[in-house]
């Protein structure tokens, strides 16, 4: 993903761009966005889903659930310390995707209130 530099704020330098990544800008031009933090025991992991939902849009096989069905695309970023995105390394894939399955069946639920959202990851 594209990332924007800015040395104006010295707390947040990288602003992603992921509007390079979702399609249908004609249909639905507006990217909404949600801060998702995962508990895993004592570590904590900070992401932001970039997301476009639309009832025009083409359905997600891979978002949809049994009883949902997700009509859009989303792209999910690894926050860092400052709220800055970060490369993703390590587990960060496997628990976006966790994440991932249990926010879209909560945001089919209640899409309008999901600005911010605390999971906790299952001990193995």
């Amino acid at each position: 993903m594209h990332t924007r530099c800015s040395s104006l704020s010295r707390l947040v330098q990288r602003f992603p761009v992921p509007e390079s990544l979702l399609q249908d800008a004609r249909l639905q031009p507006y990217v909404h966005d949600c801060h998702v933090t995962v508990h895993e025991g004592r570590h904590t992991y900070c992401f932001r889903i970039f997301f476009k939902r639309h009832c025009r849009l083409l359905p997600n096989p891979i978002l949809s659930g049994m009883d949902y069905q997700f009509r859009g695309d989303a792209v999910v970023v690894r926050i860092g310390g400052i709220a800055s995105a970060v490369n993703m390394r390590g587990r960060d894939s496997v628990i976006a995707d966790f994440m991932m399955h249990s926010y879209d069946s909560n945001a089919s639920k209640h899409a309008r209130d999901m600005r911010r959202v605390a999971l906790n990851l299952p001990a193995p």
